[in-house]
């Protein structure tokens, strides 16, 4: 439990001083702008944990796999 609200804690500042440097113009990179904004997002929701099937790699390996394989009758 505590690694998750650390986690959440250090995307929410990396996301912050990302966005914060774009917005001071020491760099105006619009990726540092939009790694910002992701970090910010991903920090401040519990999407990760919300949408665990979406983001795991085993759920999207199985949905193509049982693309591939014809229908059983």
């Amino acid at each position: 439990m505590q690694k998750r609200i650390v986690l959440r804690y250090l995307l929410d500042g990396a996301g912050a001083t990302l966005a914060f440097l774009f917005l001071t113009g020491i760099h105006r990179s619009e990726w540092l702008l939009a790694i910002g904004l992701f970090a910010l997002f991903l920090g401040m929701t519990n999407f990760g944990q919300q949408c665990p099937l979406i983001l795991s790699a085993k759920h999207l390996a199985y949905r193509l796999k049982s693309r591939r394989q014809p229908p059983l009758l």
